[in-house]
């Protein structure tokens, strides 16, 4: 609750109490959950989960969490690569009204367990290719209280799995459970960055930006977004792509993830025609590689509607094979950390190959919605 002053009829300068109230991002997942239950949410490997079954599993583990003394702002950090228990674990911890800090899965572990101690984490979730990050994050952070790994449970408390199955048999005694209430500036994320100086730092994002991320990303980037689409993950949800598959959650699009953390473009190319997949968040080193991939001229992408590039410069040049291969597909932003996302916006519809045409090419955009 915050204290905002207004002038009384008479001209007095009063006192009145403004509530801050926002969305918990949890809910973004609830409210798909009930709108399209069995619609697919979330595709890897041969595994496809429905949007019913997603929020379930998420609200067991929140569950088990709470049950073990996991509450409001306390710390959770990830060190995993991508899969179906990384993306749960995002809206799990939300949903607790604690923070979601996930690590670069390449970090080393002294560096996992300086990020363990610098957000003063309750928890650690830890996939079990990475005993050694567990280890330092253990011995390093003091704060830690349960150790969850994904996969088979190493010297860590229990597996993902296991604290999916304790919690769905509490999710049966107590009923479904409901989000924890949060106000505008209550923190949802450590984003960690390490800009240009020092170790890394902590952007703080919060309930209430987030919201208005999602709602500009989806005016902006990828517009017209519905239960229709399918998203393909190029990058580690930890951190841009993490942001962008939010806006696909909110709108019940599928989000489809690679087998591995390593970038296959014959199975980026197969998944975008099994899938029809529409849009994709990446970077420009990346999105270079999948063009001049071979395999993008046997597979049919003419699915691809926005394919978003960010987090550095692009080469005239590349941008140009890029439309050639792919069509005016590509979008562009530049954002930051803190931000989260795009603060200018260079449409798929402003995208050229021709020098000649007038308009913004050589720039980053125009000024994004808000």
């Amino acid at each position: 609750m915050t204290l905002g002053p207004h002038l009384s009829p008479t001209g007095e300068v009063i006192a009145s109490v403004m509530s801050s109230r926002t969305l918990n991002l949890g809910d973004l997942l609830t409210q798909t959950a009930r709108r399209l239950p069995e619609r697919p949410g979330l595709i890897w490997r041969e595994r496809t989960w429905t949007w019913r079954e997603i929020n379930r599993r998420v609200d067991a583990v929140a569950a088990a969490f709470a049950a073990r003394g996991v509450a409001k702002g306390d710390r959770i950090v990830v060190q995993s690569r991508n899969s179906n228990a990384m993306f749960e674990s995002m809206f799990a911890a939300w949903k607790l009204g604690a923070i979601w800090v996930p690590t670069n899965f390449r970090l080393t572990p002294s560096e996992v367990a300086y990020i363990a101690a610098a957000s003063r984490a309750k928890v650690l979730i830890c996939e079990d290719v990475f005993p050694a990050h567990a280890q330092a994050a253990k011995a390093e952070c003091l704060d830690l209280i349960i150790t969850v790994t994904i996969g088979t449970a190493i010297g860590t408390d229990l597996a993902w799995e296991a604290l999916v199955d304790e919690g769905s048999a509490l999710v049966e005694l107590q009923g479904a459970r409901k989000a924890v209430a949060v106000d505008y500036e209550d923190p949802c994320w450590f984003f960690f960055t390490s800009g240009t100086t020092g170790k890394p730092k902590a952007a703080v994002l919060t309930h209430g930006q987030m919201a208005f991320v999602v709602t500009n990303h989806l005016a902006d980037l990828v517009p017209g977004t519905t239960e229709t689409d399918a998203s393909l993950v190029v990058a580690p949800l930890s951190h841009g792509a993490g942001i962008h598959q939010l806006t696909q959650v909110a709108r019940g699009a599928v989000t489809v993830l690679l087998s591995g953390e390593k970038l296959d473009g014959e199975e980026a190319f197969q998944l975008i025609e099994r899938h029809r997949v529409t849009n994709m968040f990446t970077v420009p080193t990346i999105l270079t590689l999948l063009a001049a991939h071979e395999a993008a001229d046997r597979y049919d992408h003419t699915s691809l509607r926005h394919v978003i590039y960010a987090g550095s410069p692009m080469y005239r040049a590349d941008q140009q094979a890029v439309l050639g291969k792919l069509g005016k597909c590509i979008v562009q932003y530049f954002g930051l950390g803190e931000v989260t996302g795009n603060i200018t916006v260079f449409p798929a519809r402003e995208h050229d190959q021709d020098d000649a045409v007038q308009g913004r090419i050589g720039t980053c955009g125009y000024a994004r919605t808000g």
